[in-house]
């Protein structure tokens, strides 16, 4: 089963966006800081990570270019999301794998979860 660090500090949205991860058969992790994504990251090991941007105690965007930059973390696919006007060139400058941006649909969410995940 491919573990999932979910990062959302809406935690109506974590709530959700956990239970739905979950019944289409993933294993998610739900943490609603960018301090508890790291000290969740440093002991399991995730298949993807999918995280809002805007953390009440991190950018998403900085979060994702310091884990990409860790061995450790460095080839998990990492998706970010927002409801924000994001600029194409932040997302790349952050590394993510991909960007969806808000209110997403949640089919389409989980097709581009399992096409980034390793087989």
């Amino acid at each position: 089963m491919k573990r999932v660090l979910i990062v959302d500090d809406d935690l109506d949205l974590l709530e959700m966006v956990c239970l739905t991860v979950r019944s289409n058969g993933m294993d998610p992790i739900c943490v609603s800081s960018g301090q508890e994504a790291l000290l969740t990251l440093a002991t399991i090991q995730f298949d993807l990570i999918l995280m809002d941007i805007f953390l009440g105690d991190k950018d998403g965007r900085e979060l994702a270019r310091q884990l990409k930059k860790e061995p450790r973390s460095a080839s998990i696919p990492i998706i970010l999301y927002s409801a924000g006007e994001i600029t194409a060139s932040s997302i790349a400058e952050s590394m993510a794998d991909a960007f969806i941006q808000k209110p997403f649909n949640i089919s389409s969410l989980i097709h581009r979860m399992y096409q980034l995940m390793p087989a």
